[in-house]
């Protein structure tokens, strides 16, 4: 559970059998406290004594074979493991009103004191902070998939041909078509939800969270092979499947998220925000959700960023394009700029 990345520790060590956990008492009477929680799907109540007994395993095994499906139950809690995460996840979806107000045997908590409550109320507080931070992530999932575009998702001819008088240098306005054409078809740079087209690179996404979600999330965390790999084409099978696949990186690494992902006609990578004339991605991002014209002009500031693009722009060499702006390995780049510029000069 990503949010649980944002707090501290609710217990320190293994709760649960014995020979296999540490069983300290504050650690063992979070874990009773959680399960009373979820009693309509546990069934029975535990005693909140901070003892681990037969009863709390018994418990424990049983969450981990029924609610979480696993063949072989250890019994066993562990603070960061997944049948914690688990628990928390459906602690949180307890209305706050229904916490039992019961009473609890003292015994030394964490607090070093002897009132037992201060352990609900711990768990309590730690419960209400993740309620907040999983509205917060709901929140920036709505923002995210939410559509601003105008209703500007073409560009017209005109609108090509002043980007060629802006770019000047004498750089073909059949260049620059051929860009878009390449890139997204040269028709629009929305998808049918009127959002903007997007490819997720997970590699990149590796980058920029430093390989955190390598092993949690493989689909989305990876190390690059070769272009347009088999978890790319799962990332990017529709736009549909590419925007489920950013609001799940968004959810982990909005920053991340964001910079991984090529966006709009030109399909321009979001860690290029600042070449394009943006203070940071996320404003890079929500100008080029708002329309064409915006995707245009980032390209246009992005290409004039670079006087090695605009040099091959300029003198046509489609090599010379196809590496400064797709990278080294750009693969057949350089073959599909030079057919879309030789198809759209034959209709002049």
């Amino acid at each position: 559970m990503k949010s649980l990345q944002g707090l501290p520790r609710l217990i320190s060590a293994s709760v649960g059998a014995r020979g296999k956990a540490r069983n300290l008492p504050a650690d063992v009477q979070c874990i009773q406290y959680l399960f009373n929680l979820i009693i309509p799907k546990m069934g029975f109540p535990l005693a909140e004594n901070g003892k681990c007994d037969g009863q709390l395993v018994q418990c424990i095994s049983q969450y981990q074979f029924r609610h979480l499906k696993y063949a072989h139950p250890d019994g066993v809690i562990d603070p960061t493991g997944r049948t914690f995460n688990s628990l928390i996840e459906e602690a949180v979806k307890v209305p706050v009103k229904a916490f039992p107000t019961m009473r609890i045997p003292s015994f030394l908590n964490v607090f070093g004191n002897n009132s037992g409550d201060a352990v609900q109320a711990t768990v309590n507080v730690y419960l209400d902070r993740m309620r907040a931070m999983v509205e917060a992530e709901r929140r920036n999932r709505q923002l995210i998939l939410q559509a601003t575009c105008d209703g500007g998702i073409t560009l017209s001819d005109s609108d090509f041909q002043n980007a060629a008088t802006q770019l000047g240098n004498g750089i073909s306005v059949n260049i620059i078509r051929a860009f878009a054409t390449v890139e997204s078809g040269g028709r629009s740079g929305f998808g049918p939800a009127k959002l903007p087209v997007i490819a997720f690179e997970g590699h990149q996404f590796r980058k920029y969270t430093k390989r955190i979600y390598d092993q949690a999330h493989p689909l989305l965390s990876y190390p690059y092979v070769r272009k347009a790999g088999p978890q790319w084409q799962v990332n990017n099978k529709d736009q549909i499947k590419a925007w489920e696949t950013m609001a799940t990186a968004f959810a982990l690494n909005q920053e991340a998220a964001l910079m991984s992902a090529s966006w709009g006609m030109f399909q321009i990578m979001g860690f290029n925000f600042a070449a394009c004339g943006y203070t940071s991605v996320f404003e890079f991002v929500a100008a080029l959700k708002v329309n064409a014209g915006n995707q245009l002009k980032a390209f246009l500031a992005l290409c004039s960023h670079s006087p090695a693009l605009m040099k091959a722009m300029k003198a046509k060499d489609f090599t010379a394009m196809a590496r400064n702006y797709n990278g080294e390995d750009y693969g057949n780049y350089d073959d599909l700029m030079k057919k879309a510029y030789d198809a759209l000069e034959r209709k002049k």
